[in-house]
């Protein structure tokens, strides 16, 4: 039967769903590249810091060889956003897990025997294992001189005129965890021999940022790089692919053979990269009235051994730091220290959930402090359209939090339930009000991604050419809606092309909740063109390329000023919980979620996303410890990482409200990172509210229950 897009909001069954519950889908490891494959297995870094003295290694049979940075032969440099990660150490290594060479070979029980069997000997250094010993430089700099990345300023108005003023100063600091990303799929890259060169198929949520890494390190300008079905990406599959499709490229120019590195769970959730963990530093003047007239906020990331991503999360966290809310004065400074932490990388929410939980526990802090309803607090500071925000822009958007608010405050039953749990324990009720700035940061998407997508027509069938990735977020199925919808054709007369990069135009990565606004928007304009060119010819291509709203997006790159987002989806989160008094043990009883994400292009996909980003931001509240100790993690199994499963959460309710934005498909903004922002903080105001305790930190688990009481 042939599926008619009448209205893009109406769900249908996504596209991908019957493949993947029956098995059918091929990720990475399922692919059958040949009988003369090698198998590859990296050798680690067991130190935090330390000098290599000597690799010793056995004898290997015939057939099996190593390989490390002299093999490399083009630089060994991975680039992502600066080129400071060495696929292979060299003299030194800087954290537990970094990849010192690989053993390769044709079977692999093999390879996996001979590396346990390599002996590295060290000269130790003194590691540097959190953000206050980077601070001291203990056992001298990392990086640079200071260890420091990267900082960024924010703000306006006269900060310390206003704590000069101030009757009341309330200071706090507040931490958040690491948090690993427990994708389906592990991480791994196959390296192939064809034609002379290297090919690499990795599993990636972007694989334009794989070629941009591991062309140079090849020494050669354009590496091909295929990205098959992705099992789950979550931001973990953003640069540390890049790493991985490095050294196994090496490894394939070096064997003339085609050569697969799959990793290991535990191998994966060990050394892979996670969530930065913060600590974030509010100071809140009040005068006489306890008006605030001053936020001070100075955020600090441990960004690990080396940066990855984690400067442009650093950055969103630095100007998400006031949130929802316009207060008279702002100072914000942000700032990324090195550390020798397996290094970090982007995770769903790239630096808002940090900044949210602080300012959100700041200003429930505050309303527990001068005695007034959290509520009304938040509601007397919520931004307006034409508000400025603190890099100098303003909101461009009409802003509907108060109308958000008050259905949250209804389903939920809020007031009745706040007033009758205060006087009350073990029961309490919490709610978080926070925005996410869609897309790229300034001028990201014109002067860094310059998205370009293309669709092709042949006979009355159209092909979809894109390199955004479908990592389960129902890509495939939004894309061809958007498409179906504007060529009025059926759905199942769509296509979408394999991701490969000698075949699809670079339409930017599969981050920052840009696939839908940005990339949506050029097949709905790209769909349009064809429409009125269907006639001429059986075969036609036409190219879109993103062309930057300038007057929503006025940014200085130089100055980092001006408008950081043309647009702000919106989300208002209430957590309900239960403790029980003799085991601790935490029930989530309800939980309200609200969001604006302009409009819904598949009411069901934008269900899922918030229900899955929610529990996900509940996890990290709640459940998700990690314990680093010396530089490694502790919880590498699943069997010891908790996360959130379906019998330890309630049914997420979902509302969906639409302030269009003009430059969406239809009006569509990001929803995929805006679904994690909120929860943890709502879980923790309930948390407060449950045991009459300001927690500063989370995951909140029974032991700092038992502490509290």
């Amino acid at each position: 039967m042939e599926t008619f897009i009448k209205e893009l909001k109406t769900s249908v069954p996504r596209v991908d769903a019957l493949d993947k519950i029956t098995g059918k889908t091929k990720y990475l490891n399922d692919i059958d590249f040949g009988n003369e494959v090698l198998y590859a297995k990296i050798v680690h870094s067991t130190k935090a810091r330390a000098k290599i003295l000597k690799i010793n290694i056995p004898e290997l049979p015939e057939g099996y060889f190593t390989v490390d940075y002299k093999d490399v032969p083009g630089k060994n440099a991975a680039t992502m956003i600066i080129s400071d990660w060495k696929p292979f150490a060299e003299d030194t290594v800087r954290y537990i897990g970094e990849t010192i060479l690989l053993i390769v070979g044709p079977d692999k029980n093999i390879v996996y025997d001979i590396a346990e069997k390599v002996k590295i000997e060290y000269q130790d250094l003194e590691p540097v294992l959190n953000i206050e010993d980077s601070k001291k430089l203990l056992g001298g700099a990392i990086y640079g001189d200071n260890n420091i990345f990267i900082s960024f300023n924010a703000g306006y108005g006269d900060v310390d005129e206003a704590f000069k003023k101030a009757k009341t100063i309330i200071e706090e600091t507040y931490y958040t965890p690491y948090q690993e990303h427990l994708y389906m799929e592990v991480n791994g890259a196959v390296g192939v021999w064809e034609n002379g060169k290297v090919s690499i198929y990795s599993s990636t949520q972007c694989p334009y940022y794989v070629q941009k890494a591991a062309s140079p390190v090849l020494g050669v300008e354009d590496v091909r790089v295929v990205a098959p079905p992705i099992g789950g990406g979550f931001g973990g599959k953003e640069h540390y692919p890049d790493i991985l499709a490095s050294v196994v490229a090496v490894a394939a120019h070096k064997a003339k053979k085609t050569v697969k590195l799959i990793l290991d769970r535990q191998f994966d959730m060990a050394y892979s990269v996670k969530r930065q963990p913060a600590q974030i530093k509010t100071k809140i003047a009040l005068d006489e009235n306890n008006n605030i007239t001053a936020l001070d906020v100075v955020s600090d990331m441990d960004a690990g051994a080396y940066e990855s991503s984690s400067r442009v999360i650093m950055q969103r966290c630095t100007y998400t730091a006031a949130n929802v809310y316009h207060f008279p004065n702002v100072r914000v400074v942000g700032t990324l220290y090195a550390t020798n932490n397996v290094p970090s990388c982007a995770f769903r929410g790239f630096g808002g959930p940090q900044a949210i939980f602080a300012i959100e526990r700041t200003m429930d802090n505050i309303a527990k402090k001068i005695n007034v309803d959290p509520i009304e607090l938040k509601k007397k500071y919520f931004v307006k359209q034409n508000d400025p925000t603190i890099t100098g822009g303003i909101f461009h958007d009409n802003i509907i939090l108060p109308k958000m608010l008050d259905l949250a405050l209804k389903e939920s039953d809020y007031e009745r339930k706040s007033k009758e749990y205060k006087n009350s324990m073990y029961k309490g009720i919490g709610i978080s009000c926070f925005l996410h700035g869609c897309a790229f940061t300034g001028s990201g998407e014109r002067d860094i991604i310059k998205a370009k997508l293309k669709l092709k027509k042949k006979g009355n069938k159209v092909t979809i050419l894109t390199s955004n990735t479908e990592i389960g977020q129902g890509l495939h199925t939004t894309f061809r809606k958007i498409a179906s919808y504007n060529l009025n054709i059926p759905l199942e007369d769509i296509d979408i092309a394999e991701y490969d990069t000698d075949i699809v135009p670079n339409t930017g990565p599969t981050v920052a909740s840009r696939s839908v606004m940005i990339v949506g928007y050029l097949i709905q304009e790209a769909s349009k063109k064809l429409k009125e060119r269907w006639n001429e010819s059986d075969e036609i291509e036409i190219t879109e390329d993103y062309k930057h709203p300038t007057h929503l997006v006025d940014w200085d790159t130089n100055t980092l000023r001006g408008d950081a987002y043309p647009s702000y989806g919106l989300g208002i989160n209430v957590v309900e919980v239960e403790i029980d008094k003799y085991t601790l043990e935490v029930k989530i009883v309800g939980v309200w979620a609200v969001f604006d994400c302009g409009y819904p292009i598949d009411e069901k996909i934008v269900e899922g996303q918030i229900k899955g980003g929610v529990a996900q931001a509940l996890g990290w509240g709640a459940l998700e410890k990690i314990v680093n100790k010396d530089g490694k993690f502790l919880q590498v199994k699943m069997s010891d990482y908790m996360i959130p499963t379906s019998l330890d959460l309630p049914e997420i309710k979902t509302y969906i409200m639409c302030e269009p934005y003009q430059y969406g498909p239809l009006g569509a903004k990001g929803i995929g990172e805006i679904t994690f922002d909120g929860a943890a903080s709502a879980y923790a105001s309930a948390m407060e509210n449950a045991l009459k305790h300001h927690f500063t930190s989370i995951p909140i688990l029974p032991e700092n229950i038992a502490e509290v009481l």
